[in-house]
């Protein structure tokens, strides 16, 4: 399984994968949805929205009253959708609005959850950490739950 890295402008621009392919999509609140061009080898894209934030950057000081954090609630969301389509695609590609802060940390979650080297997402870019321990968070209870 190879996992992809991109920007809204990468993705909009039709980024070419030539394997079948799904993609996660992670907008901003304030920004419509991405335009993901269809192309033969896409099978579904997930669109999610939530700011580029950490709740542990307020922990000392009070954060903008409208920012919207990654939930738990999408991080399932993002595991249902990897489990869905990981034995009919051979790529993932997570993109964001810049591509340096949500979508590596999402890919490094899941990386690392498929038993794939997630380092790479780790040392290359610089993972909002509030989304890489939500999704390891989800992963590990839907693997207690699975027993």
């Amino acid at each position: 399984m190879q996992i992809i890295v991109t920007d809204r402008f990468g993705i909009e621009a039709g980024i070419q994968i030539q394997i079948a392919y799904v993609v996660i999509s992670i907008h901003d609140p304030s920004r419509p949805s991405a335009n993901v061009p269809r192309q033969a080898n896409l099978r579904d894209v997930l669109v999610l929205s939530f700011h580029d934030a950490d709740p542990a950057v307020y922990a000392t000081e009070e954060g903008p009253p409208d920012v919207q954090e990654m939930t738990s609630e999408q991080a399932v969301k993002v595991w249902d959708f990897v489990d869905r389509y990981r034995s009919e695609v051979e790529a993932i590609v997570v993109h964001c609005e810049g591509g340096f802060s949500r979508s590596p940390a999402v890919a490094a979650a899941i990386a690392e959850g498929l038993g794939l080297d997630h380092r790479r997402f780790l040392r290359n870019y610089m993972p909002n950490q509030h989304v890489y321990h939500t999704m390891l968070d989800a992963f590990d209870a839907r693997q207690e739950k699975q027993g």
